[in-house]
């Protein structure tokens, strides 16, 4: 029998020592519609900035928002990017204690300049050098007075994670029996001797073995060869659309997982993910093979996702249960997308931030009809995501008075959750659906051609909000009230008078 899905570090909470570069990662997002009359170059109109965790930061917010928890560990500058790391850090309750400051060094940043959610150019700030001995010392020394269930160490070629400095780690993660985890970086992985898991992605895998990574070397070979030549107990090698394969060294047991099918916007800050959800699964002492399985899951997910975004727990929860109805009923369920607001303010994240163009639409759906999906289609149409907001029945009632809704809002709502176009349904009981529009704050507010611009709920806000409010004229003929007299009158089509 099928059952809701869990996560095994739901059970028993998971504390992550992730150790390794911090990244602050800035997005400037714009339009190009001219060229410089200064240089043959083009101009870019920035609409909106963001930041983000990147790097090892952004493996502790996986962690974290995962339902793990992560301790943060490593070196930032004494600068203006390290205190915005942090503050993304803390927001999300990651322990942040073991960020220290090292004067000498600026805090890496990388600003991305996008447009129409195509990368530009991306422009680097920092100064790759190892950290000094008295830093390790000290990092050593904190992280030594800790506890932890497992060590995941993020290695980006910054310098946070100098040879002598991995293999003290790894000593002392192995004299305390937890795993090690490794996201590995460079040619050289005899450093990573004594880990349990190193995930490189093809090329750095092919790097490590010195092997041309466009000779499509199979992964087998490749995870064999790794587990060969270095002593590190399980290898995973990532494949991008062809999934990920692992090898457990010690049975030699292989398993590859094909790609779960997403629509893919952005591969950024997937194999952060991957290396958070082994090293939870790890920690919670699932096998190599079944944190696989959920690793697998969440890099699907995340890759929905633009620019550098953490898996979120009910995200994971979700892509798991859509994975599980899709193997035992051949289909999948949409009631997960009905939603409260609270919860489709979590999946869409705040506007500005978000990776997809929202679109909000409302209505009392009495008796769906082609008319419906028509304008539900068009309204899809203008973004990546649309959230319908749904009059309950009370609100209806006020409304349209005392002999609607035909149909009850738990219905209505399955109904709309049925369709392709539709991805979150919420309801709300008042008059106007203006409170719901503030707290969610669609990128795009469609309406009926009927009402004008300053006639529309919440226009105001949005359009403040950067957003933009759309008019779609419905289909001619079709409504609920012509169907609802039709039935009284026991007239078919083509059958009025």
């Amino acid at each position: 029998m099928w059952t809701k899905p869990k996560l095994a570090w739901d059970q028993k909470s998971v504390r992550v020592a992730v150790i390794g570069d911090l990244i602050l990662d800035e997005y400037l997002d714009g339009v190009v519609n001219r060229i410089s009359p200064e240089a043959p170059v083009p101009v870019h109109l920035v609409r909106k900035t963001s930041i983000t965790a990147g790097g090892a930061a952004n493996v502790a917010r996986n962690i974290q928002l995962a339902g793990g928890e992560a301790m943060m560990v490593g070196v930032c500058g004494n600068d203006g990017a390290a205190d915005q790391l942090r503050q993304l850090l803390k927001a999300d309750s990651v322990d942040v204690k073991g960020v220290f400051t090292d004067p000498e060094r600026p805090t890496v940043r990388k600003t991305r300049i996008t447009a129409n959610h195509q990368q530009l150019v991306r422009v680097d700030w920092e100064e790759v050098k190892s950290i000094p001995q008295w830093m390790q010392d000290d990092l050593y020394q904190y992280v030594e007075k800790q506890n932890f269930d497992v060590m995941l160490l993020s290695d980006y070629g910054k310098g946070g994670l100098p040879r002598e400095f991995l293999q003290r780690l790894i000593k002392l993660a192995r004299q305390r029996q937890v795993p090690v985890v490794i996201d590995p970086k460079g040619k050289d992985y005899s450093q990573y001797a004594g880990a349990t898991l190193v995930t490189p992605n093809r090329k750095e895998a092919c790097d490590a073995l010195s092997l041309d990574s466009s000779a499509q070397i199979p992964a087998h070979e490749l995870a064999e060869q790794l587990y060969k030549n270095y002593q590190i107990e399980n290898i995973l090698v990532t494949l991008g659309a062809e999934g990920m394969l692992g090898l457990a060294g010690k049975t030699h047991e292989k398993q590859h997982l094909p790609a779960v099918t997403r629509e893919v916007f952005d591969v950024s800050g997937a194999g952060d993910t991957v290396v958070s959800i082994m090293a939870l699964g790890l920690g919670a002492k699932l096998s190599l093979f079944e944190a696989m399985r959920l690793a697998n899951t969440a890099a699907g997910r995340v890759v929905e996702k633009w620019g550098t975004q953490p898996i979120l727990r009910h995200e994971l929860i979700e892509a798991l249960e859509r994975e599980e109805t899709q193997h035992h009923f051949g289909f999948t369920q949409t009631t997960n997308k009905i939603m409260d607001s609270r919860d489709v303010k979590a999946a869409i994240g705040p506007i500005g931030k978000r990776a997809q163009k929202v679109v909000f639409t409302n209505g009392c759906f009495d008796i769906l009809h082609a008319g419906h999906i028509s304008y539900l289609e068009e309204a899809r149409s203008r973004g990546h995501l649309l959230v319908i907001g749904v009059n309950t029945d009370r609100s209806v009632r006020e409304l349209k008075g005392a002999s609607r809704p035909i149909i009850s809002c738990d219905q209505r709502m399955r109904l709309l959750a049925a369709l392709q176009c539709v991805d979150f349904v919420v309801p709300f009981d008042e008059d106007t659906p203006a409170r719901l529009i503030a707290e969610i704050m669609p990128d795009v507010l469609v309406k009926g051609a009927d009402y004008e611009v300053h006639q529309i709920v919440g226009a105001d806000v949005v359009q403040a909000n950067g957003g933009t409010v759309e008019r779609i004229p419905f289909v001619e003929g079709l409504s609920t009230s012509d169907i609802v007299r039709r039935v009284k009158e026991n007239k078919g089509v083509g059958l009025d008078a």
